[in-house]
């Protein structure tokens, strides 16, 4: 009597893989899961990261939740959403950095259950549940997810209002309302344009209005404009502009004209990348798809099986949404990765549909169905590692966030003393020290000259034009921190202790006769007044 062989492990894996989706809760709680592994492994990246936590640990401390400042002056560079989302995790769960995430972890479950919810009503369950496969293990997804920064939470609400926008749609097409849900839509442009400005609702409104007009549905152009879901979208926005501009006298031109399109424009902004780089950036960042796909993609019988109608709605709609947001990226010399997240959703979709018709077609052909499940399974289990290796190589190379030497010194720094950087605005210090009071820091402010270009003491130049009486008390010279110093170690005053790159403390005469408290390979700590001389002197 034989025994009967054992499951292959695709089998095994397909079964898994049915119970999930039809338990849906239990698939999305794996998937937070994941995504949350490793969300508080690495310190803050610097800038970004820093940056943005920053202003919304400012909020936090001094209870103006509705101007966003960096080092106590107002910062304008992008709408409050984000700081909203990360000021209130802080506040609930304390300064973490796995709470400082909050906001695109979140994003990325949103967007993941929405695109989830759309498959599952237009293609299948199975092409449902794939999309969630495929964006957990595209690494460029998985660690934009627990980055810090504006770009996963807009990408994610861009994504949202196009499969929210393509479901009106879609029932329109089939004679039914979707009245609610189109408002939702315009709710969802309204909270994408207090994330990141107007490509909040401008990306949505081009990719739904060109896949309309390829699928010649020319009526829907305007029936998908709803006046109640334009009152949402004002009620969401407007407040917080019009505050804003009645506040600080030529915010809205800052807002729009320069940080909208002066920087979509011009090309004197940082990162000048060519036509060609987010081709590469999508490429990388889905390793190991990209590669899977070009390969599977080289056998006629797998185009065959993979490939769709080109009258097929999802996929004309996962195709216009990818190239049109892909060029549109691409026109600015200036660039930045996460400027494309908002297509990566749309790569999940096509790749999802793909697959989920070649598991249809083999379908009565067990073993080369078990062949696509190993297949997808293994580039799903190489993408997912490759994801957890990028952030645990980051978290060991990192030499910018200053998080030892900064926690080194924290409880040695008292309430009453000052924090003064030198020359260069240390993104992430504020948030590791946890202090209340912004830091004061040195630079060359009176001479414009020096803010041209993009930079960290650039953007407190600018900031400080919105607020000059501030500016005045944290934006200090150099002279007025020796003379802080020279109190300091007379006992005068309060210990002031300095941030400063290790090259500029070798050429300062300030720092000639000082050894520093503590140091890494880019930066030192040094504290004037905390001698036991200078500390007698001032109990005295």
């Amino acid at each position: 009597m034989t025994t009967p062989a054992a499951p292959h492990w695709t089998a095994r894996l397909a079964r898994f893989g049915q119970w999930l989706l039809e338990h849906p809760v239990w698939l999305f709680a794996l998937f937070a899961l994941w995504l949350a592994a490793t969300i508080g492994l690495r310190p803050l990246f610097v800038p970004d990261e820093g940056r943005y936590v920053g202003v919304a640990l400012s909020m936090l401390h001094t209870g103006d939740w509705l101007v966003p400042k960096l080092d106590g002056l107002p910062f304008f560079h992008k709408p409050p959403l984000f700081y909203w989302i990360t000021a209130t995790s802080l506040a609930v769960f304390g300064t973490h950095e796995w709470a400082a995430r909050a906001a695109p972890f979140l994003a990325g479950m949103a967007s993941a259950i929405t695109l989830f919810w759309f498959l599952n009503q237009y293609a299948s369950r199975r092409a449902a549940g794939l999309s969630v496969l495929l964006l957990g293990s595209f690494p460029l997804f998985f660690d934009a997810a627990q980055f810090a920064s504006m770009d996963m939470l807009v990408g994610s609400l861009i994504a949202i209002t196009i499969l929210l926008l393509a479901h009106v749609s879609q029932q329109l097409q089939a004679g039914r309302n979707a009245k609610w849900v189109l408002v939702l839509a315009y709710a969802t442009a309204g909270l994408g344009m207090m994330t990141k400005g107007m490509i909040g609702f401008v990306l949505p409104g081009m990719v739904i209005t060109f896949w309309l007009l390829w699928n010649r549905r020319f009526t829907h152009l305007y029936k998908l404009i709803s006046p109640l879901g334009l009152v949402v979208f004002l009620a969401i926005v407007a407040p917080w502009f019009a505050l804003m501009e009645l506040k600080f006298p030529g915010f809205l031109h800052y807002t729009f004209i320069y940080q909208q399109f002066d920087r979509y424009l011009d090309s004197s902004f940082n990162n000048p990348q060519p036509i060609y780089f987010y081709v590469m950036v999508l490429f990388g960042g889905l390793i190991p798809w990209a590669v899977g796909l070009f390969w599977l993609a080289s056998f006629p019988k797998n185009r065959q099986l993979m490939s769709l109608k080109r009258t097929n709605h999802l996929l004309s709609l996962g195709v216009i949404w990818l190239g049109s947001i892909l060029l549109f990226f691409s026109i600015p010399t200036s660039k930045l990765i996460g400027y494309i997240l908002p297509t990566v959703p749309s790569l999940a979709l096509l790749l999802a549909l793909a697959f989920d018709k070649a598991l249809t077609h083999t379908a009565n052909e067990p073993a080369e169905q078990r062949r696509w499940q190993g297949r997808i399974a293994s580039m799903a289990l190489v993408g997912a590692l490759l994801g957890v290796m990028s952030v645990i190589i980051f978290a060991v190379i990192d030499h910018k966030s200053h998080k030892e030497i900064t926690l080194a010194v924290r409880d040695r720094i008292a309430p009453d003393a000052d924090v003064v950087f030198y020359n260069y605005y240390y993104f992430s210090v504020p948030f590791y020290l946890d202090r209340t009071q912004p830091a004061l820091v040195t630079g060359p402010w009176d001479d414009p000259n020096n803010f041209r270009s993009d930079g960290a003491n650039t953007e407190l130049y600018t900031s400080a034009k919105f607020d000059p009486e501030a500016a005045k008390r944290i934006l200090i010279s150099t002279d007025q921190l020796g003379a802080m110093a020279t109190e300091a170690e007379q006992g005068k005053r309060a210990p002031v202790w300095v941030f400063v790159q290790r090259d500029d403390a070798q050429k300062a005469p300030l720092f000639a006769d000082q050894q520093p408290v503590t140091q890494d390979k880019r930066a030192a700590i040094y504290c004037f007044g905390c001698t036991a001389n200078a500390q007698n002197r001032l109990d005295k």
